[in-house]
């Protein structure tokens, strides 16, 4: 068994994506023009494992995100990118195992990256990855809505007749504008460090992909005429993504967020086999928000390793001193954490 890198410039999109099409837990995030969106910036690129069939077409395929750090390319998960893995019509923990180890030997250091429906990865933590569990949560919409409803928590319920009482108006619309600037101006300080203007260009290219693909709904909480909250959700294959979300004061008092949850909710409830992905971030209070719709936890795994030569660790360890050194003082972030709130 040979797997081989490949850069994206080597990449037959074609041959990859159809790849992806075959595979049962294929998911948005791994698609050539998702990747494409979500490292469009100077110091991010992707390339791909890839193991080809006997005809030379793509068998298993996995991608891997770059990010330019201190002087080296390193492995680093991309916003809007929940998480990777490998893909393939038969995906057995052999190959998977396979998949693993090509990647530490061809890569050294990987940041952080987050591997979805891999246990081989987990395995191996203990002899090479630093491994931690992560998680997102899932809801199976398959269900009639009144089913779905009733697993919502008390808390949920009196929230969302809240909602109602607050008479919204719901409105979809093309424009991620207004949305972010909502989360500029009511999330944005709650991120360590800030968040950087880069982020804000990448999600509007991303939402421009999404928008001409027809995978993306935008709507919009609006009272008195003034947008509140909004939320976007994507939809491919059997997923439905909670993929980016914000809201002013007035609409986290209100719930609106809550009642854009229920509006999508009450549209896809009964359709057979569609799950819906809150995306979560690892916060309490915001998994136990989610919890409240009756979501349940799905893990996946955040890995790290570090196989550079000992003098190469010496010397990033003193970079990275002199970089957060500089930072200090700063109000943008050179890497925002993860801005779903």
């Amino acid at each position: 068994m040979t797997i081989h890198s490949l850069s994206r410039s080597a990449i037959n999109p074609e041959a990859w994506n159809r790849c992806l099409d075959s595979s049962p837990n294929r998911i948005i995030y791994t698609y050539t023009w998702y990747l494409d969106a979500v490292t469009n910036l100077p110091d991010w690129r992707w390339e791909g494992l890839i193991l080809r069939d006997k005809s030379g077409d793509y068998r298993a395929v996995m991608p891997v995100p770059l990010r330019h750090k201190f002087g080296v390319w390193v492995v680093h998960q991309p916003l809007f990118c929940q998480f990777l893995g490998v893909f393939g019509a038969k995906i057995t923990p052999d190959l998977v195992e396979a998949f693993a180890r090509t990647l530490l030997k061809k890569y050294r250091y990987g940041s952080i990256f987050h591997v979805k429906g891999s246990p081989a990865f987990a395995e191996m933590e203990r002899q090479t990855f630093n491994s931690q569990q992560a998680h997102t949560h899932l809801l199976d919409l398959s269900n009639s809505y009144q089913t779905i409803y009733g697993n919502y928590s008390s808390d949920t319920r009196r929230h969302l007749r809240q909602a109602q009482a607050a008479q919204w108006l719901v409105q979809e619309s093309t424009d991620p504008v207004p949305l972010l600037a909502l989360f500029r101006k009511h999330h944005a300080h709650q991120i360590p460090g800030g968040v950087g203007d880069w982020a804000y260009g990448l999600f509007e290219n991303l939402f421009g992909e999404l928008q001409k693909r027809g995978l993306a709904t935008l709507q919009y909480a609006t009272r008195a005429g003034r947008i509140e909250a909004g939320a976007i959700f994507i939809e491919s294959d059997n997923r439905l993504i909670y993929l980016f979300n914000a809201a002013s004061e007035l609409g986290r008092k209100h719930h609106a967020r809550t009642l854009l949850i229920d509006g999508i909710i009450q549209q896809q409830a009964g359709r057979d086999g569609i799950i819906f992905d809150f995306e979560s971030p690892e916060k309490e209070s915001v998994a136990q928000f989610y919890q409240g719709f009756g979501a349940t936890e799905s893990p996946f795994c955040a890995v790290r390793w570090n196989r550079l030569p000992w003098l190469m660790r010496v010397g990033k360890s003193l970079t990275c001193q002199h970089a957060l050194t500089k930072l200090r003082g700063h109000f943008q972030a050179v890497e925002p954490l993860n801005i779903h709130l």
